[in-house]
């Protein structure tokens, strides 16, 4: 028995001395574990003090609500929600046979009101024309009994000189009496004829201003004055600028039967369907525009005064974990979220519980695969605020 034990021994001893390097590589191993905890306690420290971090934020966007500015059937309606449009891209199309109806009848109108406009045209260019001829006549008629009422004036003055030197001749007894009653009748005679002429040239001269009023020879033209005309013809311009101002409005309404895309976008929820009548301003659709996308984080009152415009901020999508998108701090804002609720607190019982208030914070999307997201997708910020 005394033999047995003593061979053991050794046995023993080197069964030791193997399990000494396990149990040091053990403390060896916690050793390392807590300086990595250390280090990470310490990294999180750090980051905890360089940044601001908020799980509260979503995608958003400017919600384009599409609608309708008159009433109708809807004729056409295919697009469903996810689809991408462009600006001015159809969306429905409303019934257009009545209106298209009306835009033909007001199209047939103008026409009618431009041909009777040309016909104004016509009348007062021929009727400007008569006018001037006959003016013209009626001025070369005065201008003729004018000369005529001139030329009667200087026979009817030579004939009174030779009456007044006869009778001196015959008192002097150089010519006979007969002689002076033969010029004297000449001279009776002149001024007859120039009474004659000066009558002729007022009645002329009517003539020539019943001529601009549009008499000719005593007799109405046989078209009304230019001046008449000229109204009919303002008259016929304003019915066609008021025939073409319904056509265009027509054409307008015409056109708002088809419903347009105002701007490029995708489509979030089509509220009507193909066949539907809808009101005018009754909303078709809703869209927004991918490539105007932001995150609206609510950070914590507390938090808010270490942010400034301009700030990094790193962003994660819940939706897409191993995406990477980056950012930058565009808007801080003023109010706390709790003042726009529609259901206010207003603490009647008089119990008061501080509650820290968040504070809107839009930041602007720099990086990152925007086709990807969507407006109301939850988003995790990180916010460097070490350089404030």
């Amino acid at each position: 028995m005394t033999s047995h034990s003593e061979s053991d021994q050794p046995q023993a001893a080197k069964a030791y001395r193997r399990a000494r390097p396990s149990r040091r590589l053990k403390l060896l191993a916690l050793l390392v574990l807590a300086l990595l905890c250390l280090i990470w306690i310490g990294l999180a420290l750090h980051h905890r003090l360089t940044h601001v971090s908020a799980q509260d934020a979503r995608v958003m966007a400017n919600q384009i609500t599409v609608s309708s500015r008159l009433p109708g059937w809807v004729d056409a309606f295919s697009l469903i929600e996810g689809d991408h449009v462009e600006r001015g891209q159809t969306v429905a199309q409303l019934n257009r046979r009545p209106d298209q109806l009306q835009l033909d009848t007001l199209t047939a109108g103008v026409a009618a009101m431009q041909a009777q406009l040309d016909y104004e045209q016509q009348r007062l260019a021929l009727s400007e024309k008569q006018l001037s001829g006959g003016i013209d006549i009626t001025d070369d008629v005065l201008a003729t009994s004018q000369a005529a009422e001139r030329a009667a004036k200087a026979r009817m003055v030579q004939a009174e000189r030779t009456f007044n030197r006869s009778k001196a001749l015959l008192e002097s007894g150089n010519i006979s009496k007969q002689q002076r009653d033969q010029d004297y009748y000449t001279y009776q005679a002149a001024r007859a004829e120039y009474q004659r002429a000066r009558q002729q040239v007022a009645v002329d001269r009517s003539a020539t201003k019943n001529a601009q009023l549009g008499f000719l020879n005593g007799v109405q033209m046989p078209l009304p004055s230019p001046g008449i005309l000229r109204v009919q013809l303002r008259v016929a311009e304003q019915n066609l600028a008021r025939a073409q101002a319904r056509l265009a409005e027509q054409k307008q309404r015409l056109d708002d039967l088809t419903v347009r895309s105002p701007s490029n976008g995708v489509i979030n929820k089509t509220l009507i369907e193909q066949g539907e009548y809808v009101s005018a301003g009754q909303p078709i659709a809703m869209m927004h525009d991918p490539d105007k996308l932001w995150v609206q984080a609510n950070i914590k009152e507390t938090d808010i005064g270490e942010l400034k415009v301009g700030q990094a901020v790193a962003i994660q999508i819940d939706a897409f974990p191993d995406l990477t998108f980056t950012g930058r701090v565009q808007v801080i804002g003023r109010a706390a979220t709790s003042q726009f609720a529609l259901l206010p607190d207003p603490n009647p019982s008089g119990n008061f519980t501080k509650i820290t208030q968040r504070i809107p914070v839009r930041i602007a999307l720099e990086k990152g695969p925007r086709d990807r997201i969507g407006p109301g997708m939850m988003v995790e910020v990180d916010i460097d605020v070490s350089g404030s």
